[in-house]
């Protein structure tokens, strides 16, 4: 195989992470074309670390989960009232939940932003080579 014929994986890598950040884009994340993916002066894991928190910054569901009381004739009561009272908790830690994800979802801007100004300020120090 000619050297000018080789893959480039991180080329690879990148456009499939695009196709996949572009899926949960039409799933309803806003941030799929706001996530660099690669670049000339940071790292191959910092681009990797962008893509990876673009992935979770939408996946903070709590769900309920109540399990059944084994108690005779009170414990179906037990089991409505412990529902309940599960139920009031989900909706103040989603409410906090919903507020982090606020967080990082700026926090994720802020630093996708970073790392395209300075790809955009053109030439400066080639990336650090991992070995």
């Amino acid at each position: 195989m000619h050297p000018d014929d080789q893959l480039d994986i991180e080329t690879i890598m990148q456009e499939i992470r695009r196709e996949i950040l572009a899926q949960r884009a039409a799933g309803g994340s806003d941030l799929a074309g706001h996530i660099p993916l690669g670049g000339r002066r940071l790292p191959p894991d910092f681009y990797d670390h962008l893509y990876q928190a673009g992935l979770a910054i939408n996946d903070m569901q709590i769900r309920l989960h109540v399990t059944r009381s084994g108690i005779p004739l009170l414990g179906p009561l037990i089991d409505r009232l412990r529902q309940a009272l599960h139920q009031v908790v989900l909706f103040y830690v989603h409410k906090a939940v919903e507020r982090q994800a606020e967080v990082n979802r700026q926090l994720l801007y802020a630093i996708s932003s970073l790392s395209e100004a300075l790809e955009a300020e053109g030439s400066g120090p080639e990336p650090p080579t991992q070995e």
